[in-house]
């Protein structure tokens, strides 16, 4: 596991270094914008938060044993714990991304924390090139959304299994950006279609357009490799939508609106008809079938479902929803059994909601990770005057509802990621005093603990601690860990593996002697211990890492990894 790990990191950060392919160069052409070599800086650097288990929500007994997971927090820093513990394991990424319509609220929002010296440095950056950078933030551009968007996606690139895929909703404002930067990063044979999935007009939606119809929405569909890309049901029935062919009384006094005569009337008629009903409304020389062709059943339909507002018993419209049926239609096309489904864009979490129903229609396990950030609900809205004070709030409260509602019985487990400043432990630090020699190692977990942190949550230090190393270090968000006792001290170790974690005070002698018994009885088998140094005092530290390197076999021999 570990060494994979580190094969995943290294790739990273060689696509992280390599800011122009050789290629592209060579061959006149590459997608270029304002900040693209900062955004793939950015998506080699680590998080600097940590995960905050939600222990009041996670122990109970319907979500104790969960292998569904919803992270509260920055999806950037979210992807880059998960790429850690769970490179090539997503079998199906759906993400409704910020369409930078200039009224949906998305602006570029790093604040750039490097100096102008650093980025010189780093980057290799003039001082105009550090203007420029800066200039994006706050901005809405279409290169403030790029560099936004391309680390989210590389980084999602790394999750997906070779079988695996990703479908990203997006509108005409950022259609032909995005298509140019997943072809740079997921390769342009990798992609699949364009798939149309609501038109304006045909779905109630209003246009001030006096010649053309463009408000609808696509959907850029990707394998992560092509000649491994995994349908699991080839063809999806028609029937299973509404066919617009018995809204021809309605279309027609709507084109009648937009001027179309009868022959022109007729003509999109056809069209319209032959897409919903391709073999009862043939069209010549328009059908290009090819291996894929099961998914043109999905263009151009107005899907209808469930409102989240009823869900919620909420008398509010929540903008942008992503029909319940589109997405099973999705999920059927490319998962199955127990794959894993990411949406690190949630919302209010639709994709939960539909691998849900989808579990319970075909008797699937599949598990989904939810990621939302905790953007705050209008105090003007009905939403907010039910209680929720964010959306990652109605995101939750959607899943647990629509569970009830579909008899899902699967839970999931809550995590909070939340930051982590060096002022946390150096203040600590400076307080350390040394005639109260168990002050140090008792103080410098406790900083990480919800409250400390302002999350809320009802988590230890350690929780927080053993839980961010674990995944940083490969295993899965909700790996079991079972306890070691040597002496009086308590050790935790992931099921299954040789490696222990030492993160709390008070190692003493006795629990060294007693570390090496059990290992020299062979009653443990210990390959790596990691070792948080500031809970430990230097004289226990030495007199461990000396018997481990001096008393063991070399059969036995134990790398220690020491962190801050």
């Amino acid at each position: 596991m570990w060494e994979g790990l580190q094969a995943v990191r290294k790739e990273i950060q060689e696509s992280v270094n390599t800011i122009h392919d050789n290629e592209e160069i060579h061959d006149g052409f590459q997608l270029r914008f304002v900040g693209k070599s900062y955004a793939k800086f950015v998506t080699g650097l680590p998080s600097e938060t940590v995960l905050v288990p939600d222990n009041d929500w996670n122990n109970q007994e319907n979500n104790k044993d969960s292998q569904n997971i919803f992270i509260t927090g920055d999806n950037l820093d979210a992807l880059k714990h998960l790429v850690n513990a769970y490179s090539g394991a997503i079998k199906m990424i759906y993400i409704d991304p910020p369409y930078n319509t200039g009224s949906d609220g998305f602006v570029y929002k790093d604040n750039f924390n490097f100096s102008n010296n650093d980025l010189k440095q780093k980057l290799g950056f003039s001082d105009t090139d550090v203007a420029r950078l800066r200039a994006l933030e706050g901005k809405c551009s279409h290169s403030a959304w790029l560099t936004f968007m391309l680390p989210r996606l590389m980084l999602a690139k790394y999750l997906l299994k070779d079988t695996g895929s990703i479908f990203i909703s997006i509108d005409y404002n950022e259609a032909a950006t995005l298509k140019l930067l997943c072809d740079e990063i997921f390769g342009e044979t990798n992609f699949q279609r364009e798939i149309v999935w609501r038109i304006g007009w045909l779905s109630g939606y209003k246009t001030t357009a006096p010649n053309f119809i463009r408000n609808h929405d696509t959907m850029l569909f990707y394998s992560r490799n092509s000649s491994k890309m995994e349908f699991i049901k080839k063809y999806i029935q028609n029937k299973d939508f509404k066919p617009l062919v018995k809204k021809e009384a309605k279309l027609s006094e709507k084109m009648s609106e937009l001027g179309l005569n009868t022959n022109q009337q007729n003509e999109l008629l056809d069209f319209i008809n032959y897409i919903n009903r391709p073999d009862k409304y043939p069209l010549e020389d328009t059908w290009n079938s090819n291996e894929y062709d099961d998914l043109n059943s999905i263009a151009i339909v107005s899907f209808s479902g469930e409102k989240i507002s009823k869900l919620l018993n909420i008398n509010q419209e929540f903008k942008g929803q992503k029909s319940i049926k589109m997405l099973i239609r999705l999920l059927e096309a490319t998962t199955k059994d127990s794959d894993i489904i990411l949406d690190f864009f949630a919302g209010t979490s639709s994709t939960a909601h539909a691998v849900m129903q989808l579990n319970k229609e075909d008797g699937g396990t599949r598990k989904y990770i939810m990621v939302q950030i905790p953007e705050k609900c209008q105090e003007d809205t009905e939403a907010y005057r039910h209680g929720f004070k964010t959306i990652d709030e109605i995101s939750r409260e959607r899943i647990k509802r629509a569970a009830a509602q579909i008899g899902d019985t699967s839970g999931f487990k809550h995590y909070k990621l939340a930051k982590v400043t060096d002022d946390l432990i150096l203040d600590k630090i400076d307080e350390f005093d040394p005639t109260k020699p168990n002050l140090l190692s008792d103080d410098m977990v406790s900083p990480f603990s919800g409250n400390a942190l302002g999350t809320g949550l009802n988590a230890s230090g350690l929780d927080t601690l053993l839980t961010t190393w674990m995944v940083d270090d490969g295993y899965p968000i909700n790996t079991k860990v079972e306890e070691f006792k040597f002496g009086n001290y308590v050790a935790y170790s992931p099921v299954g593996s040789r490696r222990l974690y030492l993160i709390s005070g008070g190692w003493d002698s006795n629990a060294t002697q007693d570390l090496l018994n059990k290992i020299g009885r062979n009653e443990i088998s210990v390959q790596t211990i990691i070792i948080y140094n500031h809970s430990f005092n230097f004289t226990m530290l030495t007199e461990l890492k000396n018997n481990l390197k001096h008393v063991l076999d070399d059969d036995k021999k134990i790398e220690i990894i020491e962190r801050f």
